[in-house]
């Protein structure tokens, strides 16, 4: 046995530290020829370490919605240009308590965000940026998975907190905030959610990874007058259209369809559904 097959990785571990899926892994191998595996004599792909480094590295940019197709030609410097924000000293402040797991921290800054800044620009110049920030590090492995999942748990309930705080006026509505089946990222739902009920409306979050029926129904039963749904870039294309198609004939003529996120902007129309552009609610 060679000695280096030790240090190989199979297509399961790719996916583990990566996030991708088998399919998208070998979609890109195919299409734009990277990674290219090592053969075993067994026939099976094995990958380098490099490559882990790499497909991290895609999987960040790809995450915060540049084209694969871009992303597979860029190098490492290159690609690391593409995920580096702009320098921002209080995104900065927040890494360093992230890297020391200092959830107290961690709490203390956002709260000095948020009331320095406001609601939008602490969503737009603080909670966003953190999250490129982090899935840089954690693409170049200077953090570990268990950085990353604290950081998001203590930036959900963070964003939960202040939403819960705000309170509903009359005539502004009610709003349901959910993703549709398949789709768990859940960020970008939870600033919307922050964004609707800032403004004064009655927000309800029904969460994640929805069938659509079930949407329809507590839309319904809630008396929801918007739905919106949150698309992260992955969700994108011709599947998520026809849900979108399906929950828009679900729903009440008088509730409105609403979509937001990097996915929103690369799905193609779907007559009734509107976008929402950033964080500028309606």
């Amino acid at each position: 046995m060679s000695k280096v097959e030790p240090e190989l990785l199979s297509i399961g571990d790719i996916c583990s530290e990566t996030g991708l899926s088998a399919d998208v892994v070998r979609v890109w191998e195919r299409r734009y020829g990277f990674p290219v595996p090592v053969r075993l004599p067994s026939g099976h792909r094995r990958y380098r370490q490099e490559d882990l480094h790499q497909l991290r590295l895609m999987a960040e940019a790809v995450a915060q919605g540049h084209r694969p197709a871009l992303v597979a030609r860029a190098g490492e410097a290159a690609l690391k240009r593409l995920l580096l924000p702009p320098d921002n000293p209080r995104v900065e402040v927040l890494f360093e308590a992230v890297v020391g797991m200092d959830t107290d921290r961690m709490r203390q800054l956002l709260r000095e965000s948020l009331e320095h800044l406001g609601w939008k620009p602490f969503l737009q110049q603080i909670v966003a940026p953190l999250l490129d920030r982090v899935g840089m590090a954690w693409a170049e492995g200077g953090i570990g998975v268990h950085h990353e999942h604290l950081v998001t748990e203590v930036r959900e309930d963070f964003l939960r907190e202040q939403r819960l705080e705000c309170r509903a006026q009359p005539g502004r509505g009610c709003v349901l905030l959910c993703t549709l089946p398949g789709e768990r990222h859940r960020l970008g739902m939870l600033m919307a959610a922050l964004a609707y009920a800032a403004q004064g409306t009655r927000t309800e979050v029904l969460g994640v990874d929805l069938p659509v029926a079930s949407i329809a129904q507590a839309a319904r039963t809630l008396k929801a007058d918007r739905v919106a749904v949150s698309l992260s870039i992955q969700s994108a294309g011709e599947t998520t259209r026809k849900l979108l198609a399906d929950l828009k004939d679900r729903l009440p003529s008088e509730c409105r369809l609403i979509i937001g996120g990097q996915g929103a902007a690369r799905t193609r129309k779907v007559e009734g559904v509107e976008r929402m552009m950033g964080l500028d609610v309606i």
